[in-house]
């Protein structure tokens, strides 16, 4: 990052003003809120607050975002499509999110892609649903408690999804198979065992064969005298959000994996931040919501992009910002003030699959919810994708 800073300035520079002009056509709007921080990069006279080489970490990931989105203007702009977007500053010192809907709603903004926090979920989507506008979370895999908002759409799964689709995965490419399942105590870690205990009870004749074991950071000898086979295959699943625990169980049992049979492991979503390499011999499979090959023409002009003008690779918030612009940018100019019913759409997908559904927490329709999940698995030095 550290090449950032000409090409950082000269795009902030542009941040409201990346709208499509065509004259003539009935417009619609959209806007992008992501947190920049700009108020802490710039001082009151527009001076920048860091050196020619630098540029404050809080910002990097707002960036990112923002830059994806800018390339996906730059797209959509090539299809003379009637569409202004707006960038929103969600850290701003000097607007706060209410004022920034309440601008939005009188600029007539009909869509918000929001990369915010969880502890900005449930303000923001209020504030978009008493405006009838709209709101994609496209980051926060939580639904922040929202109830009986039909303009909001979750894109990251939810914990529930998570469990219920692991579950799922589980029961058809290993039926018959016993299942030990790590956990330990916590909040997250109690609530996905639940998960697997409710649905297991559900299926009853089709139940699966689910051994809960708790254990704190390692595996004891009984432990692993009880749950691995040695003459049969082992299946395990770690039921943990937390990576340094999932990586103290993976390293003990990649060094028992020349002793047993193969080792099969089921991680969570969380899973992506790993450094699989260091865990010879065991067969990896986790779940993630926004898997690409990064083949396609499009990925690969976003990858010679970033490598030209920021000398680095882009991130997953690069092509998630794009995907999400392009789409829903093409969605609102085709549907218009219609478009809360077509949320679901499978239209215009760039990079992504996505089954968006609607959630009912009672009877009312409450929000829209991705569910599509990919499973991963990393086995022999290579991952593939396994569905």
């Amino acid at each position: 990052m550290k090449k950032l800073s000409l090409f950082v300035l000269l795009a902030l520079c542009q941040v409201m003003a990346v709208t499509a002009q065509v004259a003539g056509l009935q417009r619609h709007k959209m806007a992008i809120f992501t947190p920049l921080y700009l108020d802490d990069a710039f001082g009151a006279d527009g001076s920048y607050n860091y050196s020619g080489k630098s540029f404050p970490k809080a910002s990097i990931p707002g960036l990112e975002f923002y830059h994806g989105a800018s390339m996906a203007i730059d797209s959509l702009n090539q299809l003379s499509l009637p569409l202004d977007i707006y960038i929103y500053d969600s850290k701003s010192a000097k607007m706060s999110l209410e004022s920034q809907v309440n601008k939005a709603a009188a600029d007539g903004v009909e869509l918000i892609i929001a990369n915010c926090a969880i502890s900005e979920l449930d303000r923001l989507s209020k504030l978009a649903a008493s405006k009838r506008i709209a709101l994609v979370n496209a980051v926060v895999p939580n639904d922040g408690n929202v109830r009986d908002n039909p303009y909001f759409v979750v894109m990251n799964p939810t914990l529930p999804t998570q469990g219920e689709q692991i579950y799922a995965y589980l029961k058809k490419n290993y039926p018959g198979q016993q299942i030990i399942y790590l956990t330990r105590k916590g909040a997250s870690e109690n609530y996905l065992r639940s998960v697997f205990e409710t649905l297991n009870k559900l299926d009853r004749t089709t139940a699966m064969h689910i051994k809960f074991t708790d254990v704190k950071d390692s595996l004891s000898q009984a432990q692993i005298t009880a749950n691995l086979f040695t003459d049969r295959p082992s299946l395990f699943v770690i039921g943990s959000l937390d990576n340094s625990f999932s990586e103290k169980l993976l390293t003990q049992l990649s060094r028992l994996s020349k002793t047993y049979p193969r080792i099969t492991i089921m991680g969570m979503p969380t899973w992506d931040n790993l450094n699989f390499s260091k865990y010879k011999g065991l067969d990896l499979v986790y779940s993630t919501p926004f898997y690409s090959s990064r083949l396609d023409a499009a990925s690969r002009n976003i990858i010679s992009y970033y490598n030209a003008k920021m000398y680095a690779r882009p991130s997953d918030l690069v092509f998630r910002s794009y995907d999400l612009t392009y789409r829903f940018g093409r969605l609102l100019n085709q549907y218009g003030k219609n478009l809360a019913a077509m949320l679901a759409s499978k239209e215009y997908r760039v990079f992504y699959d996505y089954d968006i559904q609607p959630v009912s927490k009672i009877n009312q329709l409450d929000y829209y919810e991705n569910k599509k999940l990919y499973f991963l698995e990393y086995s022999n030095g290579s991952f593939k994708r396994v569905r």
